[in-house]
């Protein structure tokens, strides 16, 4: 009889850590996804204007479920310098049973010279 118990604990405890590590992955991937998606919209042969990136990657993040939020995103035009810098940083959760938090801060800063 122990035995089955200590069986149903170890394929319990098994099933646990998958699910931590799926809902881990897809955070990881959600950022991977708005990290992208700046890149793509920062190169140099990108048809998007500069000044609509930020309003791009709002729509990529409501889209994925990100909490992605327009005071998170910040944008630097150096004219005269002849570069741009865009940057956005955000943080996301995980529940553990309803009890405890994980928290993971993500961040992207990225230049462009137009020049």
């Amino acid at each position: 009889m122990s035995k089955f118990f200590l069986w149903v604990f170890i394929v319990g405890l098994f099933g646990f850590c998958c699910y931590l590590g799926i809902r881990m992955t897809k955070i990881r991937l959600g950022y991977s996804s708005i990290k992208g998606e700046a890149e793509m919209l920062l190169a140099p042969g990108s048809a998007t204007p500069f000044d609509e990136v930020p309003g791009r990657l709002l729509e990529k993040a409501q889209e994925q479920k990100i909490p992605l939020r327009e005071q998170d995103i910040k944008v630097f035009d150096y004219g005269w310098e002849g570069y741009r810098v865009l940057t956005f940083a955000y943080v996301d959760s995980l529940m553990i049973f309803d009890f405890k938090t994980l928290y993971f801060k993500f961040s992207f800063i990225d230049t462009v010279f137009d020049r």
